[in-house]
């Protein structure tokens, strides 16, 4: 009895077969590039046609300012508030509004962190729709200042350095 050997035949190949791997990768990419602009978060906004200025005796007396000063404190319609006191009057304010709209203006100097929270404030008070005035030079942000001081300081500038 004599032992057959085992028929020697070819190694098996070790080599990885990567069709399949770039198969699965490419499917991978297309299904991502497609799903993306889906997920990406928009904000709608509603640009005007053109850009009117309003004269201040045209401007509606129930119109809501939240301003965000220099300093971080908030006005609103240019009387300083703290914010528990501001969201509490303010919501008072918006109910009462046939539109409830609120315009949020802010230094150029005002922390980013502030005028978010103050976007939120006025959201969460009830606020419909928002509107972001436009950056305003240090000089023509009068949003903070009492209507007294600001006609005080327009009167003092006209006066001729003697």
């Amino acid at each position: 009895m004599a032992m057959k050997g085992f028929k020697q035949s070819k190694p098996v190949a070790s080599d990885i077969n990567v069709t399949p791997l770039i198969d699965v990768v490419l499917v991978l990419l297309i299904i991502f590039m497609v799903l993306t602009p889906i997920m990406i978060n928009e904000m709608s906004v509603n640009l005007p046609d053109k850009t009117e200025t309003v004269d201040t005796d045209d401007i509606p007396k129930d119109q809501l300012l939240l301003a965000v000063c220099k300093d971080g404190t908030v006005t609103l319609n240019r009387t300083p508030f703290e914010m528990e006191p501001l969201r509490e009057n303010l919501g008072k304010r918006i109910r009462a509004a046939a539109k409830k709209t609120v315009f949020v203006d802010a230094h150029p100097d005002a922390s980013y962190d502030r005028v978010v929270a103050v976007l939120d404030l006025a959201r969460d008070a009830g606020a419909d729709r928002l509107g972001l005035a436009s950056l305003k030079t240090e000089e023509s942000f009068t949003a903070c200042t009492p209507p007294e001081a600001e006609g005080a300081a327009v009167e003092g500038a006209e006066t001729p350095a003697g």
